[in-house]
């Protein structure tokens, strides 16, 4: 279960690193050559994403997939949300929290035995 911890908030983090970076992010091509720029937050939650995808498939290896995958699904989901809110300053309409609360309260109806 701690692998699973782990995965979850390495992949809500490097969506939100990622995105934290992205501003001066940019690939073109210059007199034929491609030119990158990418910025270390953007590196940064790109590594933590290939490690949550690593992570990850430990994870299904040796669980039940319909038990894991609707509950990493949910709570990655919900702390990305959160997240969002609290490192990139947007804001959370009543839908969205309508939704948190369903995606929880369904990841626990599914799981419960």
């Amino acid at each position: 279960m701690i692998l699973f911890f782990i995965y979850v908030i390495l992949s809500s983090s490097g969506i939100i690193l990622f995105k934290l970076g992205s501003a001066d992010l940019s690939v073109k091509m210059v007199n034929n050559q491609l030119n990158m720029n990418f910025p270390s937050l953007s590196l940064l939650g790109l590594l933590c994403y290939l490690l949550s995808f690593v992570l990850w498939m430990i994870i299904i290896s040796k669980a039940d997939v319909s038990f894991i995958v609707p509950l990493g699904l949910g709570i990655t989901n919900v702390l990305i949300l959160v997240g969002s809110v609290v490192f990139l300053k947007e804001s959370i309409s009543t839908n969205a929290m309508i939704g948190i609360a369903l995606i929880l309260a369904g990841t626990l109806l599914m799981n419960y035995k």
